[in-house]
């Protein structure tokens, strides 16, 4: 048996750096990237938005200094994008950064976006507007607990695995039974299993002291309002957009 002198690489990881509003995702991402021949992938769910600028903090272009960002601006406001279109596009930007040799990063503040690209979601129906409109409309009125003793009675596991002030896991449940006349419960018994590079990926996730953190998320939130965040929102909704779209949370 001839032996091969060549060894095996080990594989690359894939940092994400998470954290909360202001942390500083945005800079250590950069740093990172630079250091280690780097491309981000966005990991916030509203920077996906077009239009929205301001109000997401996205880092603008003469700023990124010739790092390459993934996943800004591809959807508009009024799509629904869900966290399992964005694990499909975010695995493929992944293979495309790692096909050219670089390093794939993942930067923002979604946790529900980095479980959806770790752990596979179910393939579960288009949200339905006007249904989801009166889910809103009895949590207002009646609480989130409220909606959560509904889901009780039609998929009694699935309301075991969430908790009464989780509004959207038990929105979302309710509106797979009541739009397929299946529980959420059954459907992800069929979830796939995670992508390779799920095993890759490493949290770093930042945790700036408290006094700090406020006092930044205080500067950044001056910054928006000096830098036009209201008129941002009257030309978003001037242009069709309504307020309660999703990318206005």
């Amino acid at each position: 048996v001839r032996r091969s002198n060549a060894t095996l690489q080990p594989a690359q990881p894939i940092p994400a750096i998470v954290g909360p509003t202001a942390s500083g995702k945005s800079e250590l991402g950069l740093h990172l990237a630079l250091a280690f021949n780097g491309e981000i992938i966005n990991l916030d769910s509203v920077q996906v938005y077009q239009g929205i600028y301001i109000a997401t903090a996205k880092v603008p272009p003469a700023e990124r200094r010739g790092v390459p960002h993934h996943l800004i601006d591809i959807a508009e406001p009024t799509e629904n994008f869900t966290a399992g279109d964005y694990a499909q596009v975010a695995a493929q930007t992944i293979g495309e950064v790692e096909a050219r040799g670089h390093t794939a990063m993942l930067v923002g503040g979604s946790g529900f976006y980095l479980r959806a690209l770790v752990k596979p979601l179910f393939e579960g129906p288009r949200t339905n507007a006007e249904f989801r409109e009166r889910l809103v409309g009895l949590r207002d009125q009646r609480g989130a607990e409220h909606l959560h003793r509904l889901l009780e009675r039609v998929d009694p596991l699935a309301a075991g695995k969430i908790s009464p002030r989780d509004w959207s896991r038990t929105m979302r449940a309710l509106e797979v039974y009541f739009q397929t006349g299946r529980r959420i419960s059954e459907l992800r018994s069929g979830v796939p299993a995670p992508p390779e590079f799920a095993a890759r990926i490493r949290v770093i996730a930042l945790n700036p002291p408290r006094q700090e953190l406020y006092a930044n998320i205080n500067r950044r939130a001056d910054s928006m309002f000096v830098g036009g965040l209201v008129e941002e929102v009257e030309s978003l909704i001037a242009s069709g957009v309504p307020a309660s779209a999703k990318a206005f949370g």
